[in-house]
């Protein structure tokens, strides 16, 4: 469905990604963990084309397109971002919209669609996430949680063939988290095709069906959830995990 070629992105002197090659299958659920710093949601990015890339290439269902300045082109990156669809951090919804127009904006915008149109499919994507009765309040009115929901839906709403979603938690309290991730299981038990930046390793060990493990801007690890959580080939993999091991120990018995 998906392939990423020779993908290497820098900013300045610091290499982020380093000839970076990946497949993806469709009704795939990637999980990408890491180290933070380690180019994880860059990677994300640039297969959105929101960060230029030096080299790589990505083919889409048999179609190649170039990523780098020098080789892209308008058309063909314009195809590339309608057929992904980015969940980001911080929810980016338009404030003076409501939860439904915030939905609608790209199906008018983007799509050129009747509004009556545009309208039930906001409607209908609102409801796979849990906001419908929610859909004529803004989003000072939303928790962050309800938020996140909502930018799922609007993603949802564009029929991407792949959603990409940049640590769609990290920006929440610890108790909203539980609903959003519940929404991303719900999304992928439908069996559309994701690729996920977290670092809510139960969840992604769970939820994804393969894991990546990138270090240093390179996939050092890529296998099922169980080769990579619990059998790492790489000893940076199990240098992670170590860690993290150890700060979810209490530091003292009583």
């Amino acid at each position: 469905m998906l392939e990423v070629k020779n993908l290497s992105k820098q900013f300045q002197d610091n290499v982020v990604l380093k000839d970076i090659n990946l497949s993806i299958n469709q009704g795939d659920v990637v999980g990408i963990i890491g180290p933070s710093g380690t180019g994880k949601s860059t990677l994300l990015r640039c297969i959105n084309h929101l960060e230029i890339p030096e080299q790589g290439k990505i083919i889409l269902n048999g179609k190649t397109i170039a990523l780098s300045k020098k080789e892209q082109k308008r058309k063909d990156i314009q195809e590339l971002r309608e057929s992904t669809g980015m969940v980001f951090q911080r929810f980016n919804l338009f404030e003076k919209k409501t939860a439904l127009e915030n939905v609608m904006e790209g199906l008018l915008v983007v799509q050129k669609k009747k509004k009556e149109e545009a309208r039930r499919i906001a409607v209908e994507e609102l409801e796979r996430v849990g906001m419908a009765s929610w859909m004529n309040h803004y989003p000072k009115h939303l928790s962050g949680g309800q938020q996140q929901r909502v930018a799922i839906a609007r993603a949802l709403a564009m029929k991407p063939q792949i959603l990409l979603l940049d640590e769609p938690t990290s920006a929440l309290d610890p108790e909203l988290v539980g609903e959003v991730l519940e929404t991303i299981k719900k999304v992928a038990a439908e069996g559309f095709t994701m690729m996920l930046v977290s670092h809510e390793m139960n969840f992604v060990r769970h939820v994804a069906n393969r894991v990546i493990f990138l270090d240093k801007g390179r996939i050092v690890e890529d296998g099922t959830p169980k080769e990579v959580f619990e059998h790492p080939k790489n000893e940076r993999t199990r240098e992670f995990f170590a860690k993290m091991n150890m700060m979810s120990q209490p530091e003292y018995i009583i």
